[in-house]
Formats: structure tokens, sequence, C-alpha cells
């Protein structure tokens, strides 16, 4: 596959003024013309939910930043499509926040995208996760080949994996863009069968952005055609409408 049109990023910072992602309209529009260069057509908004800071927008002021930005895509003649979702960080109220329909799953899913915390020990979610999958909730992991837990033990991963847990890889871990720890976990868990997403988590237009057309190319060398065939088959089967 040479072109990422049928592509859909599930994890990305496009919506101006939420978090660490861009802070006016105008950042925003930069982002989307990026993906409209590469040809996708669709992405999902996910503005970090870390309770108690700053970033913790409600699921309805997430919604209406999503309709908002999209006028402004439709008004520029984008083609880009947005739907609205969450990056959730890992905290001791999730799940009920998730039962209590507080938080926003991944577009018109029922899939929710969870972030560990990047350092420290994550036994404690890792249990938690575990009692949420048994429960029913559909869990997609961000990134945990940037975590250093699992940068020393990646198989920690797969008994959560065999529940149902989806992981998503960073598409800048395997360009090497967060160090070679990150890229190594991420060959890793291709290898191993446990990278099932990858995303760009895209928060700009030059610093972080979307991959380009020929960092593509490098994407589906580095994740293997099998991988890439199941990663596209399962972003159609649970993100297109």
């Amino acid at each position: 596959m040479n072109q990422p049109h049928n592509f859909i990023d599930i994890h990305c910072h496009i919506l101006p003024g939420l978090d660490d992602g861009p802070k006016t309209v105008e950042g925003s529009l930069a982002i989307a013309r990026c993906y409209e260069n590469l040809g996708i057509k669709k992405v999902i908004a996910t503005p970090h939910f870390l309770p108690g800071t700053a970033w913790s927008p409600t699921r309805e002021g997430v919604v209406e930043s999503v309709q908002k930005l999209q006028k402004h895509l439709d008004k520029e003649g984008l083609r880009l499509k947005i739907e609205p979702g969450m990056e959730i960080a890992y905290h001791k109220k999730m799940a009920a926040r998730i039962v209590a329909g507080c938080l926003l799953p991944l577009g018109r899913s029922d899939y929710y995208l969870i972030e560990p915390a990047f350092h420290g020990d994550q036994d404690g979610m890792l249990e938690d996760l575990a009692s949420l999958l048994k429960s029913g909730v559909h869990i997609i992991l961000a990134h945990p080949e940037r975590i250093d837990q699992f940068q020393h033990k990646p198989d920690l991963l797969a008994s959560l994996a065999k529940q149902g847990m989806l992981i998503q890889v960073n598409s800048g871990s395997m360009l090497g863009f967060f160090g070679r720890k990150s890229m190594e976990t991420a060959a890793y868990l291709a290898k191993r069968g446990l990278l099932h997403i990858f995303a760009s988590d895209a928060h700009n237009h030059d610093t972080r952005p979307p991959f380009t057309i020929e960092e593509w190319g490098t994407l589906v060398s580095s994740i293997g055609g099998k991988n890439l065939s199941s990663c596209m088959q399962l972003l159609d089967d649970l993100f297109t409408n």
C-alpha cells in the first residue's frame, strides 16, 4: 500500500486551545492541510483528558470544538472529516467516569483511548484495565512503546491483548522520533503481533506533525505487510461508518 488514502488517524491533537495541541484555529487548519496533502480523509480528535488540570474538557466541550473546527475546514474547502474522542490519562476514577458516560470513546465506536503514565509502576493500571475489559469496556492503549516499564517488559501487554485490549503505537516511535528504546519496543510489538493500530499523535504542523508521504513508505516497511493489512482492516471495521 503505497498511499495512505484509506488510513484513519485515531489519535491526534488537532482541536485548538484544549491541550498542548494548536492554540488557534489557524494552527488546526495547518495540521488539516498536512492530512489533505496525504489524502487522508478522516481523523479522530483526541484532546488530553487529565483530571485536576486545565486539560480536562467535557464531552460536550470536545463535541462542540469538533463541530466548530469542521465548519472552518468546510469553509476552506478541505475534505478532512473530524470525529470527537479523548486521550484519557489513566487515573483512579477513570473506570467510574467511563461507566458514568463522562468520557468520550473514539468517534462512533465504543473504544476508549487510554494513556498510561510515562513513569512509575504500571501494575495498578494493568489491574484496572483488566477489570474494565472483563466488564465489557473496549480499550485501546495509547503508545505503550514510549513508557518506561513497557520498554523494559513489553510482554506485560500480552495478557491484556489476549483479553481484547488493542495496542496503538505512534508512527513517530517507528520512525525513531522518540528515541531508540521507543523505536525498538515498537518493532518488538510489531514482531510479536502486539501492534494492532498505529496513529500519528500529531500536535502541530511542524515539530510534531502527521507523517509525510515519504515517511509513510518507511512505516509500511517497518510494520510489515501482514501487520499493515490487519491494521487497515481494523481501522475500517471500527471507525468507518
